[in-house]
């Protein structure tokens, strides 16, 4: 009986002693299982730690045009991670040749567009300034070609006694509608040539009394009533020389001026050439 005991004993340890040495290989084989894992990690980590530092120290060489142009061939949109990794705020790596080259045209074409821009405001205010032009009366258009192409000067100082325009009167000498201004002066005042140009006309015919027209390209210059002429027809005068002598000859109230202006045989109001 003690015996059968002692086999059943020695069987039961060998059972236990071959379940641990079964325990213990399959320890060891997890064990190296996870060294060659852990191994393997550790290649791979070193592996990337020396192409980051490989990359950071020749990142101008590796972030070529072609560079970019190869990863983009695959389709994968990296591009912006390895931008995101390695740019730094102080030296960024010029990885945006191709999209600085688009924002460089379109940078010429929005200077192209902003000249043609230019160019359609510039046509745009002139038509703007010849439909104003049109918009202006006969006179007016008359008044600015007066100012713009002719110097006229005040031919004699003196008290304007009557303007340009309609006009009430009684007396039956005075038109219902003046012509040009009257500036009155002493009998015999010299008056003087408001402007360079050629006398076309010595008259001494009709309301005007003795007059004189002197003509300087589209204007003419009508200096009326006056007492004595120094003047004759084809003569060239001068701006500022005498011309004749205040008088009030012809359909006149006393001694006075009547000057007048025409532009194209158009009357213009004196006064808005000249103050007087």
């Amino acid at each position: 009986m003690e015996r059968a005991i002692a086999e059943m004993e020695k069987i039961r340890r060998a059972e236990e002693i071959y379940a641990r040495r079964k325990n213990s290989d399959e320890d060891e084989k997890k064990n190296s299982s996870r060294s060659i894992y852990k191994i393997l990690f550790e290649i791979l980590l070193l592996i990337n730690i020396v192409i980051i530092l490989v990359a950071i120290q020749n990142q101008k060489y590796i972030f070529t045009e072609d560079f970019i142009k190869q990863v983009n061939s695959y389709n994968v949109n990296i591009k912006s991670k390895i931008e995101q990794i390695f740019t730094t705020p102080s030296t960024a790596p010029k990885i945006n040749v191709e999209n600085e080259k688009k924002e460089e045209n379109i940078a010429s074409e929005s200077m192209v567009v902003s000249g043609e821009s230019n160019d359609v405001s510039s046509a745009l205010v002139e038509n703007d300034a010849e439909e104003v032009q049109v918009e202006l009366s006969q006179e007016e258009q008359d008044v600015l070609a007066i100012k713009n192409n002719y110097s006229i000067i005040l031919p004699i100082s003196g008290i304007k006694t009557s303007g340009y325009g309609e006009r009430n009167s009684s007396n039956s000498k005075v038109t219902k509608f003046h012509t040009g201004v009257d500036i009155a002066a002493p009998l015999g005042t010299v008056i003087k040539s408001a402007s360079s140009g050629k006398v076309i006309q010595v008259s001494s015919i009709g309301d005007y009394g003795k007059h004189i027209r002197v003509q300087i390209g589209d204007l003419v210059v009508l200096y009326a009533h006056c007492s004595k002429i120094y003047v004759t027809e084809g003569q060239e005068v001068e701006q500022g020389e005498e011309i004749a002598e205040v008088g009030s000859t012809g359909n006149s109230t006393g001694p006075h001026l009547h000057f007048e202006l025409r532009l194209n045989n158009r009357l213009v109001d004196p006064e808005k050439i000249i103050s007087i």
